[in-house]
């Protein structure tokens, strides 16, 4: 039985499109890709911020990039969609491979990339972004530590947790207090302090270490 492997990856292209977005105050998501032709592939992303147009001005200037169509969503908001060349593509890189693309967002000129990749494949992959990139980032997500994260967390920590953000324990002014709650849920206000921070604590961990890239 093949096995498969989940990996992050962040990586600077400097022969790439990518790479101008250290430039720009913007945020680019990958929505989806295509690989039907032989020498290109066809892209389309998600532009969000305050650079977004300026950043798609240049995209059309640039001699490598087509830019096909653009979709303005909202202020600062906008779907484009485009083709690149195949050769030294990161994309196609890992396309050849038969990964599959988690997610891939680019910001401040990094490339952040999850995927899930062939066991057997995974020594290639490597190669061949040390190759054509400057590799920033490259290690296996172990699921394993995720559901360990996840096992912490107990059914009570959660209920506190949204019991609190429901009365608007987070909001700036806060609408309401502390003891207000503690009284609500019938435990001590200190007990109630160490079950939010808890639950604050391993969501986040969860969030920065494996889902932030996927928002």
């Amino acid at each position: 039985m093949e096995k498969f492997s989940v990996l992050s990856i962040d990586l600077f292209h400097p022969d790439c499109w990518t790479s101008i977005t250290d430039k720009y105050e913007v945020n680019v998501k990958l929505l989806s890709q295509s690989f039907d032709d032989d020498n290109f592939f066809s892209s389309r992303v998600l532009i969000l911020g305050r650079d977004s147009k300026v950043l798609i001005n240049e995209m059309r200037s640039s001699k490598n990039v087509k830019v096909i169509k653009v979709y303005s969503m909202d202020k600062g908001a906008f779907v484009v969609d485009f083709i690149y060349p195949k050769r030294n593509a990161i994309s196609n890189l890992l396309h050849e491979t038969n990964s599959i693309v988690i997610s891939h967002r680019i910001m401040d000129g990094i490339e952040k990339w999850k995927i899930v990749a062939n066991v057997s494949s995974i020594p290639k992959i490597l190669q061949n972004l040390e190759k054509n990139s400057n590799l920033i980032n490259f290690k296996e997500i172990k699921l394993s530590e995720l559901r360990k994260l996840m096992d912490k967390l107990t059914n009570r920590n959660m209920e506190i947790l949204k019991i609190a953000y429901e009365r608007g324990l987070f909001d700036y002014p806060r609408q309401c207090k502390l003891t207000s709650i503690s009284e609500e849920i019938g435990i001590k206000p200190n007990t109630l302090i160490y079950h939010i921070r808890k639950a604050e604590k391993l969501l986040l961990e969860i969030l920065l270490d494996e889902y932030y890239s996927l928002l």
